[in-house]
């Protein structure tokens, strides 16, 4: 069977970062310059390229004090993601080796995924690949010399994502 490649939806794709890992609050935001491909070979995803730019919006009301309690200055925040490598271990577990660049810094970040492949009685091919991972906040600088809160809420020591990408042939 030859390979069937597969490109992103991004109607249909999202990508969070929880305020705390024990709240159910995230980020309001929203994906740009989004682009991306599956590969499937004999029913097996075999590869998954993806990159994008995560904008939060600005009604997220985030406050940085600096050590002495004084406000800083809010910076443009956005995210960039950008996908190296895809490593399949077994029919629900892969990981996605990406290049994540936050406050100026990048940093390699492996992400666990699922996948999950569906073919549509229309014949039409489909990928579900989810992402989770948690980064520590302090490896881009955040939260080093200031508190962070956002709606309210202290930001936690970690930043916690998870994401939701399609795929589909045309």
């Amino acid at each position: 069977m030859q390979a069937l490649t597969l490109k992103l939806n991004k109607d249909q794709s999202y990508f969070l970062i929880k305020i705390r890992k024990n709240i159910d609050s995230y980020l309001k935001n929203k994906i740009e310059n989004a682009s991306g491909f599956a590969v499937i070979n004999n029913d097996i995803v075999t590869a998954i390229s993806l990159q994008f730019e995560l904008i939060l919006e600005d009604d997220n009301k985030i406050t940085r004090l600096d050590a002495k309690g004084i406000s800083k200055r809010r910076k443009e925040t956005f995210l960039q993601f950008k996908s190296i490598s895809y490593e399949r271990i077994n029919n629900d577990l892969s990981f996605l080796k990406v290049a994540v660049t936050l406050n100026d810094i990048t940093k390699i970040v492996e992400l666990e995924a699922f996948v999950k492949t569906e073919i549509h009685q229309t014949g039409q091919s489909k990928v579900v690949f989810e992402i989770a991972t948690e980064i520590d906040k302090k490896d881009f600088g955040l939260g080093v010399d200031e508190q962070i809160s956002i709606n309210g809420l202290a930001f936690g020591k970690n930043i916690n994502a998870e994401g939701n990408f399609e795929f589909l042939s045309d």
